[in-house]
């Protein structure tokens, strides 16, 4: 018997210390910022220019920002987890081809951008991009907004304050907590995670076209996340899924064909 509670005890400190861990540590497994940042210049995207955007917490941001060409909308760009701007710059070369001017910031923490990144943070940071577009002048009626990954809850987030032309989402989760819980079911995640980003939520309450898009063999964020996301959202709404596609290797050119015909096609009904 007191070898059982011997090993119990022991069993428990062990827990109770990994749980502590995780917890201290979770940051650290969120967000993957990369410094290592090369020239604008090096991917020759057209009229392209790098800028430096001003949190309303003072925080300076790097920022890639692209003008729209005649007639053509804006996008405001809101990346994921990991890297940089540079590995973002074959989606901005793209866009850029198809004539749509961009906003893209670099998260707190990432690239050339001062601080850490934390949830109120990347709230602020989005802000700064929007605001910078429309002291340029757009219009956010004419302007779409596009999480990747992590940037799913930022913008779900900024499409909650403001109203854009449509909200585009690239391989999201529900809510960090959710995929935590998956990951880790031992962590008590929909209580302890700090930065707990929550797209489901803010879906429901969400009245903007939306566009969806997702690997059906992605490892990092399972694909029934975006199914979930998706019978929660308001109309109108679509969401394709790409069979045998991962996070990341998706046709870039093909996806954003897929957007600009979904909310080219919305903006004529």
């Amino acid at each position: 018997m007191k070898s059982l509670l011997v090993t119990f005890s022991t069993g428990l400190i062990f827990y109770v210390i990994l749980l502590l861990t995780i917890y201290l540590n979770q940051q650290n497994l969120l967000y993957h910022p990369s410094k290592e940042s090369n020239p604008l210049s090096s991917y020759h995207i057209n009229n392209a220019e790098e800028i430096t955007l001003t949190a309303q917490d003072g925080i300076k941001l790097q920022a890639w920002y692209r003008p729209a060409d005649k007639d053509h909308d804006m996008v405001i760009f809101l990346h994921g987890n990991a890297g940089n701007l540079n590995n973002r710059a074959e989606h901005l070369k793209i866009l850029a081809e198809m004539g749509y001017g961009f906003i893209i910031p670099a998260w707190r923490g990432f690239g050339k951008s001062e601080g850490a990144p934390t949830k109120e943070g990347l709230f602020l940071d989005a802000q700064a991009a929007i605001a910078y577009i429309q002291n340029q002048g757009y219009d956010l009626n004419h302007t779409i907004i596009i999480g990747e990954s992590l940037g799913t809850g930022i913008a779900t987030e900024m499409a909650l304050e403001y109203k854009f032309k449509g909200l585009f989402l690239i391989t999201p989760y529900t809510s960090i907590a959710d995929r935590a819980s998956e990951l880790y079911p031992f962590m008590f995640a929909q209580v302890l995670t700090k930065d707990n980003f929550k797209v489901l939520e803010n879906i429901k309450n969400i009245n903007q076209p939306l566009f969806i898009i997702h690997g059906t063999s992605d490892n990092v964020v399972p694909y029934q996340h975006s199914e979930k996301i998706y019978a929660a959202a308001i109309k109108p709404k679509q969401l394709i899924l790409y069979p045998g596609k991962n996070h990341v290797d998706y046709d870039k050119k093909q996806v954003f064909l897929e957007m600009n015909n979904y909310f080219t096609k919305i903006g004529q009904e």
